[in-house]
């Protein structure tokens, strides 16, 4: 494809569809805090005739704006570049080399499945947003301009935008038939049916944001007449009768009430892992990670293993029971390709000897690992003691000054508790040198192991305050193009050694990792 053959092409209309959506769910995103005062005049009654005109005004507002943004977009392929414009009061030029490239995914929401159409998303190293989206793209177009984006495409020579020839319309298929041989010939590293993806969204439950939007919510709720209903009453009554002979069945059954209300906001994370990643399957290439999966919103992401910059292994709380981990490619900042939650492409649900079965195929730096560590040096106590009489000194404060109270009670609860958690988190606070590999360990009541490839790492630094100098203790930080991992109050010895050692191997090795 040459610079003089290329021209601007546009999308196909159905992409409003898709901006239409998009619009939407930024709304809805952005908007959660409204979610109470919509709940609040639902319960009073919308009786007002400007709830009829706001609803048809923000319809055709998003309309108008996704039509816009249709007709304004435009794209042009080079061989060694994309080129986008968009806007139309702010005009919006980029030019996306090629080798700057991080990932080219196809993605396959629910209201284009009837048509057949994919949008085809791109995204750059160092940017927290994504380059370029070409949305109903049909799928040999698609296929075509990722194989072009990413440095396998064909010799089709052609014009963008311009109507496909017959003979051309058979190089694409011959294309588009060649890349599903190459998914055939794929080597399967990851499977994970219903079950797994249960336990995924079951032990990485977040409850962060239910809480924002159930809190207000509640609120509003009437809790004495619900505690006047015969469903309350007669709640309570059992449990008085239950409760009044032993204090071990009140804690039981608060314990119970405790497991059974996070299962049953447990239902919502679970659902939503079955619904993004079912079927999961993760493949190899190429030395290219390759996922798909997704019921309401088909995903086909790639990932290049060269552009892996820190692999980590996560264990929650309830991970921890079930003996689960959950893997994390981490890779250049603002390039995750689990963007949208802030998240990087992940594998869920891996046991350890999963993982000591994966790695070796996944190592693409040479860093020889073959399994989890399953111990680490602790740093040294001098992090928590610096860290842990500050929550202290509050309560002590106020109870020298207006004596034991009510009031100061709560404040030492409140002190003893977030010294203890200060506590949890200094003892899980670790590293090990492994040949050519730093693992850092930390958690409170969860755990991480993060997997350091000395080889990429970018900048070293070693500092010490006048309190670390006389323990001998110093902390290292390893800065690496996902960002810096830090190990504080280590000894200094193993910092240097650490430091030292990947000077040498950096210094000799010339890849480009980003």
């Amino acid at each position: 494809m040459s610079d003089q053959t290329s021209r601007w092409a546009g999308l196909s209309a159905w992409s409003i569809i898709s901006y239409s959506f998009s619009t939407i769910r930024q709304v809805l995103t952005n908007g959660y805090a409204i979610i109470p005062f919509v709940y609040t005049g639902w319960q009073t009654g919308f009786n007002s005739p400007w709830l009829i005109i706001a609803i048809v005004g923000a319809i055709l507002a998003v309309f108008t704006y996704a039509t816009v943004q249709w007709a304004m977009f435009r794209y042009r392929l080079y061989e060694d570049k994309l080129d986008v414009r968009h806007g139309l009061i702010f005009k919006k030029a980029n030019e996306i080399p090629l080798s700057k490239i991080q990932n080219v995914r196809l993605e396959q929401p629910l209201y284009f499945r009837p048509m057949g159409l994919y949008s085809l998303v791109v995204e750059t190293a160092g940017s927290k947003e994504d380059e370029a989206i070409l949305a109903a793209v049909s799928y040999q177009r698609a296929i075509e301009i990722k194989q072009h984006l990413v440095g396998e495409r064909t010799n089709i020579q052609q014009k963008v935008g311009s109507p496909l020839t017959e003979t051309e319309n058979q190089q694409v298929q011959g294309t588009v038939q060649g890349s599903a041989l190459e998914q055939a010939q794929e080597q399967t590293l990851v499977t994970k049916g219903i079950k797994d993806l249960l336990l995924f969204g079951l032990y990485q439950n977040n409850l962060f944001w239910f809480s924002i939007i159930a809190g207000p919510i509640l609120s509003q709720l009437d809790w004495s007449d619900i505690a006047d209903t015969q469903l309350a009453q007669s709640s309570l009554q059992w449990y008085n009768q239950a409760t009044s002979s032993s204090l071990l069945y009140q804690v039981l059954i608060i314990t119970l009430l405790i497991i059974g209300f996070y299962l049953l906001l447990s239902l919502i994370s679970m659902a939503a892992a079955v619904l993004k990643y079912y079927p999961y399957h993760l493949g190899l290439h190429s030395k290219t990670l390759h996922r798909t999966g997704g019921v309401i919103a088909k995903q086909n992401d790639a990932l290049a293993l060269h552009r892996v910059q820190v692999t980590r292994f996560s264990q929650p709380l309830i991970g921890r029971l079930l003996k689960l981990w959950t893997l994390h490619f981490k890779q250049v900042q603002g390039t995750e390709i689990e963007q949208k939650a802030k998240k990087h492409m992940l594998i869920p649900s891996m046991n350890r000897a999963q993982i000591s079965e994966l790695m070796p195929q996944i190592d693409e730096s040479g860093t020889k690992a073959q399994r989890l560590p399953t111990h680490y040096n602790p740093i040294h106590f001098g992090w928590y003691w610096r860290r842990a009489l500050l929550p202290l000194l509050i309560p002590l404060v106020n109870t020298i000054g207006v004596g034991l109270n009510p009031m100061t009670e709560v404040m030492w609860a409140i002190g003893l508790a977030v010294s203890l958690a200060i506590y949890l988190r200094y003892r899980q606070w670790g590293y090990r040198l492994i040949e050519n590999t730093c693992w850092i360990h930390n958690g409170v009541l969860g755990q991480s192991w993060y997997q350091v490839p000395l080889i990429k790492v970018q900048h070293v630094a070693i500092t010490q305050t006048s309190g670390q100098r006389k323990r001998g203790t110093a902390t290292l930080e390893l800065g690496l193009a996902s960002g810096t991992q830090t190990i504080p109050y280590m000894p200094v010895e193993d910092a240097r050694e650490i430091a030292e050692l990947t000077l040498v191997i950096t210094s000799k090795d010339p890849n480009n990792w980003i």
